[in-house]
């Protein structure tokens, strides 16, 4: 099976991309290495090709209503110009992707995670008479993250973004029909992501590095996507929700508006009556050893839990990750083991965000 290919293949092998497969997609891990590009991000800026990630439209007269019973959020409630970070439930209660909704004037815009664009469409569809329209394929995303984002898309752009605050939107006509811009990210630092029809995405991808090049905005890949992610504390849906976890296992409680109806409910309400006997905490290591995904963690010699994201801190130097561990000990300065290469490692569970 041939993988697919963003808009912006032809200028990462340009770049020395090193490329990968990801979700069906062949996509650059690193150009320069995991660690500059982190490095980048945090103290200057850098440019991310996320045109792998799902693209849908939601629109007519039912667009909230279908999308507040698919989602954990009250779609409703969202401004014109407003964003909402959420999750679409399987009946069951579990994750099925957590995903970002943008509304805009003519709907809601909704950008689920790498391939699942089809699976996230038919849930949808499953809870209303809304029209969906897989966009995906004709949608390029690019996410422009860093302090010094806001100065390099207004030189871009020749406009002030200092109108578009924190999960709010704008749109940009200038990059095509449909085209918008919100404050948002995936890297805890200001930033931007673009969307706006595939076709400009090398004009636009390549006018963004040559402005931001004295700022010192460099091309990031998968590699660092995943670091800077993960310093900060924020779920992959791959690693985090696999295997079947609810919103209140996975500390994604917070997105849930409790006061409408919407699909996996009544199971929800039920665990958080009962108690989950689980949950994801931050595990930073005191030892010696770089958790992975997949690491078990023990306690006093016993099983207890699962790493489901570990690394290195490119920031801290220090080993961190995320993990599911029984309830119980989902509470921060509870000492845990990693087994690392079947060697108990130190570590304790600590408040997010790692840096």
């Amino acid at each position: 099976m041939s993988l697919k290919r963003t808009p912006l293949h032809a200028q990462h092998v340009a770049l020395g991309g090193r490329m990968v497969e990801f979700a069906g997609y062949e996509m650059p891990v690193q150009y320069t290495g995991v660690l500059e590009e982190h490095e980048a991000v945090r103290k200057a800026a850098g440019l991310f090709d996320v045109s792998h990630m799902s693209n849908l439209w939601v629109t007519g007269p039912e667009a909230a209503a279908t999308l507040s019973r698919a989602l954990v959020a009250d779609v409703g409630a969202i401004p014109v110009g407003g964003t909402k970070y959420t999750a679409v439930l399987r009946d069951d209660g579990t994750i099925l992707d957590d995903l970002y909704v943008f509304h805009l004037p003519r709907g809601y815009h909704v950008i689920p995670n790498a391939g699942q664009n089809e699976v996230v469409a038919s849930r949808i569809r499953s809870q209303g008479s809304a029209p969906v329209d897989d966009v995906t394929a004709k949608t390029a995303i690019l996410a422009l993250q860093g302090p010094k984002a806001a100065a390099i898309l207004e030189e871009a752009m020749g406009r002030s973004f200092a109108d578009v605050k924190r999960f709010t939107l704008t749109q940009a006509p200038a990059l095509g029909e449909d085209a918008f811009i919100s404050r948002t990210g995936y890297t805890g630092e200001d930033g931007f992501e673009l969307v706006f029809p595939g076709e400009r995405a090398p004009e636009v991808w390549t006018q963004l590095l040559k402005v931001g090049a004295p700022h010192g905005l460099q091309p990031i890949g998968l590699g660092a996507r995943d670091t800077l992610r993960l310093e900060k504390g924020f779920c992959l849906a791959g690693n985090e929700f696999a295997g079947g976890r609810t919103p209140l296992e996975a500390g994604l409680g917070w997105l849930i508006h409790w006061d409408h109806e919407f699909a996996g409910k009544g199971v929800l309400l039920q665990q958080k009556a009962d108690g989950a006997k689980q949950k994801l905490v931050a595990l930073k290591v005191t030892g010696k050893g770089i958790p992975r995904h997949g690491m078990p963690v023990a306690k006093a010699g016993k099983e207890v839990g699962l790493v489901t994201s570990g690394t290195m801190s490119p920031m801290t130097k220090e080993g961190i990750a995320l993990a599911y561990v029984d309830a119980a000990l989902a509470v921060a300065g509870t000492e845990l083991d990693i087994l690392v290469r079947e060697k108990p490692v130190p570590a304790r569970v600590v408040k997010l965000p790692f840096a």
